[in-house]
């Protein structure tokens, strides 16, 4: 197999403009934000949420999950969010429900991005003209709640309720000093493999689904698997991904990289089990099972080399998936499954993403910020929005584009929109792309939102800073990509050359957590 290092600079580009911006569905919140905001086509444009939020109050199976600041008899107002994309365009779904059971509208102040956002927010704050609600992300814990720039929440939402029971662990995960700032309306997979079963079944190959589903889907047979494939040629590649991978691999372990505990920050990269992850991943280098780095999933499979990507869920599942709808093929199927486990682990665990937002220090309208929170939660959690996600994921009917290829009949306009072929000019209609989830796969998905079948891990890593950021991702010099891309130096050669400089970096957070602990 061929390695090097020209990948450098695209992996780290690609994946800082895809994930700097959250905690890695991943990538997968931007992702899904990204993705959602793509296909409104700006249908907010023709709704009166001002007119669906005259509501006289609020219904008692909406305060669910509320705590005793949240007054039942004050509708949410209007909310004035501060956002790296538009709100209203982007979830017109949760605008709804803020507006009909909330009594509440919302606009966004648009900022940039990564941490130029943080420099926004906190010039915000601390000059009193806080947004309502954030979006939430991986600078904001700690680094954002040790500078006090957001409200705590325990007073204003419940836990122990129905409607946040089976978070309950993930809100305790982002606790500081026993408060409570950030209660998340999902929980997704940071990473998923991605595969085409095509390339498996032409090389022979155990099918990574069913060996997950046969809880046989390790660290151990991955590495089999991406053996087997490259013995093949020379041009095989067994495995590559985005930067954070190695992370990612720690965390399937049980260990986080760094451990915020709410009264403590514990640094774990000289933890044994994060050696061993990285070593696994040199070992699988010096042996040629892995790539040069970031590889776009719109490109991944087509020259058919390359068996599995890790990537986020949306992105890299339905952009692999579109490759092979654009080149028209008909037998190659797009497959995404979780990241293997560890063999030596007791569970299954997973390195975890979260969607939410945050309340500011500060902010005006509390009550229309948590209305906010409160929505996006009762979406994720209500029955019906499940059942039509799940019918409208796993609809295979083809989707056309409205006017002929030929002649450009347009066919809903002349109520012909059930057509497939053009009553003028006899021309087949133009399909346009819309990713399928088969049962199958939608059932992979749904295990991998679920606590009892994974436990979730949240690596506080990158919630310390652009410095931390550069010491483990970015080039053959940092922790996480240098054993995984490049192999020239050890993880211990480079933990023991960079350790004190993680240190120093987190000494400053541990200070202001002590000071915090003492009041």
């Amino acid at each position: 197999m061929k390695t090097g290092k020209k990948a450098a600079s695209i992996l780290m580009s690609l994946c800082m403009i895809l994930l700097s911006a959250c905690s890695g569905e991943g990538g997968s919140a931007t992702d899904n934000a990204q993705t959602t905001a793509g296909t409104t086509e700006n249908l907010n444009n023709e709704v009166d949420y001002s007119s669906m939020a005259e509501i006289d109050k609020i219904e008692d199976a909406n305060i669910i999950g509320t705590g005793p600041n949240y007054d039942p008899t004050k509708t949410a107002g209007h909310v004035h969010a501060l956002c790296y994309y538009d709100l209203t365009e982007s979830q017109p779904e949760l605008v709804e429900i803020l507006a009909q059971r909330f009594g509440g509208t919302i606009d966004t102040e648009i900022a940039p991005s990564g941490s130029a956002y943080f420099d926004k927010l906190g010039q915000l704050v601390s000059t009193g003209n806080s947004p309502d609600i954030v979006r939430y992300d991986w600078l904001a814990y700690p680094d954002g709640i040790s500078k006090n720039m957001y409200t705590p929440l325990d007073d204003w939402l419940d836990m122990d309720s129905e409607l946040w029971a089976s978070e309950k662990s993930v809100i305790e995960s982002f606790n500081y000093v026993g408060k409570h700032y950030y209660y998340p309306s999902d929980v997704n997979p940071n990473f998923v493999i991605i595969y085409n079963q095509a390339s498996i079944d032409e090389a022979g190959l155990d099918s990574p689904l069913e060996l997950y589903k046969s809880n046989n889907w390790t660290w151990d047979t991955f590495k089999e698997l991406t053996r087997k494939w490259c013995d093949q040629s020379e041009e095989h590649i067994g495995f590559t991904g985005g930067s954070w991978t190695g992370m990612m691999f720690i965390n399937s372990t049980g260990v986080k990289t760094i451990d915020m505990t709410g009264t403590e920050i514990i640094n774990n990269f000289k933890n044994p089990n994060a050696e061993r992850a990285m070593s696994f991943f040199a070992d699988m280098k010096k042996n040629g099972l892995i790539g040069e780095g970031f590889t776009a999933p719109g490109e991944a499979f087509l020259d058919g080399n390359l068996l599995f990507l890790a990537m986020g869920l949306t992105w890299g599942y339905e952009s692999a998936q579109q490759s092979f709808f654009n080149i028209g093929s008909q037998t190659d199927k797009i497959v995404a499954v979780p990241l293997p486990r560890d063999p030596q682990s007791d569970k299954y665990y997973m390195a975890a993403d979260t969607f939410g937002f945050l309340i500011p220090a500060g902010a005006p309208n509390v009550q229309g910020g948590v209305s906010w929170i409160l929505s996006g939660r009762i979406y994720e959690t209500d029955p019906e929005t499940k059942a039509a996600d799940y019918a409208k994921k796993t609809d295979a009917e083809p989707k056309y584009y409205d006017k002929c290829p030929g002649c450009k009949y347009n066919f809903p306009e002349n109520n012909n929109a059930d057509l497939t072929v053009c009553p003028e000019c006899n021309t087949a209609r133009k399909p346009k792309f819309k990713a399928v989830y088969d049962d199958e796969q939608m059932q992979i998905i749904y295990d991998m939102k679920d606590g009892t079948k994974f436990d979730f891990v949240f690596d506080n890593v990158l919630g310390f800073g652009s410095t931390m950021d550069s010491i483990v991702t970015g080039n053959e010099e940092s922790l996480f990509d240098g054993p995984l891309y490049y192999a020239e130096s050890s993880f211990t050669t480079l933990l023991d050359s960079k350790y004190q400089s993680i240190e120093a970096i987190i000494q400053p957070y541990r200070d202001e957590l002590a000071k915090a602990t003492a009041q």
